[in-house]
């Protein structure tokens, strides 16, 4: 039977584990009919991972990373502080590994995520959002206290988190681009993926352009002070110790409103079903496309998640 369908041929890879399955993502290219002359975005679809979000990598370069320090021991606790998708990978990779997994997160979070949560398996702690990201913080904290036998991630500050996009992300960038990258361009939570992706980039080619996206309503790289958004994932009103400011060239401020109304745009016209701060990134990346002093260069955006995740806020009309 002949098809014209352009589907690739089916490959033989069969993994072991399904994190074997982490990474290697691909990349897609946006259309932008009123770009800069030769200039060409590619999105890097981070919901390709098993559990469908960029925090897959960092989950488990976390964990693996505990386990050989013996900072975890066997059938110990895992609890983790997270606006939701490092929790949902976390939750994951706990359950086949046999380790009691706790996560702490705004009681903003979507029902999606929570619902994901309890499906894998975790325990679900939540805090008053009105009280920020620290108030997650400082509960996950207070229960490693009183929990004997855990282990708490900390994601902003751990190093592992970096380490997984300098060993992932930006090596899969560089070869899947074959080195013709210009711009970076990924929205600031923990800042891991920006940081560990944008170093190794930076190490290939000096000249890589790194830009980082934050919210509008909490811009405290461009302006120095936190405040409250509606965008998930994106900065929790301070800068993690896991961002590397001094990579940054150029910051971006996104308002929530642009965040939700890209991402719906990116599902509707160009069947790419991604979340919020995709949107957010997304819309970063555009600005920089449509510019005339960006013309004949590649632009590659960092897509964290599934819009799965957000179809709640899509419904209610607000970014949560």
């Amino acid at each position: 039977m002949t098809t014209d369908l352009l589907i690739a041929p089916p490959g033989r890879r069969v993994a072991a584990r399904i994190e074997e399955l982490i990474g290697n993502t691909p990349l897609v290219r946006l259309a932008v009919p009123d770009a800069a002359p030769g200039t060409e975005v590619l999105a890097k679809i981070e919901s390709a991972n098993p559990f469908a979000s960029s925090k897959d990598r960092a989950a488990l370069a976390m964990l693996h990373g505990a386990e050989q320090r013996g900072d975890l021991p066997p059938g110990g606790t895992v609890i983790e502080s997270t606006s939701g998708n490092t929790g949902i990978a976390l939750a994951a990779l706990c359950a086949v590994r046999g380790y009691r997994c706790l996560v702490v997160l705004p009681d903003s979070a979507t029902p999606e995520r929570v619902g994901l949560l309890a499906a894998l398996g975790a325990e679900v702690v939540r805090t008053p959002s009105a009280d920020g990201f620290p108030a997650a913080i400082a509960k996950a904290e207070e229960i490693e206290a009183a929990t004997p036998g855990s282990w708490y991630m900390r994601q902003h500050e751990n190093p592992d988190n970096v380490r997984a996009h300098y060993e992932s992300t930006g090596p899969e960038i560089w070869a899947d681009t074959g080195g013709r990258v210009d711009v970076l361009v990924a929205g600031i939570g923990t800042g891991g993926t920006l940081t560990g992706a944008g170093r190794f980039l930076r190490e290939r080619s000096p000249s890589v352009e790194i830009v980082a996206v934050e919210p509008a309503g909490s811009p405290v790289l461009s302006q120095g002070y936190g405040g409250s958004h509606r965008i998930p994932g994106l900065n929790g009103g301070f800068v993690s110790p896991a961002t590397d400011i001094e990579l940054i060239d150029r910051v971006l401020t996104c308002s929530d409103d642009d965040a939700l109304a890209t991402s719906r745009a990116l599902t509707k016209e160009q069947a790419v079903f991604a979340g919020v701060s995709a949107g957010a990134a997304v819309h970063g990346a555009l600005r920089l496309a449509r510019d005339p002093a960006y013309a004949g260069r590649t632009i590659v955006v960092i897509l964290p998640d599934t819009g799965e995740r957000y179809v709640s806020i899509w419904n209610e009309g607000t970014s949560a």
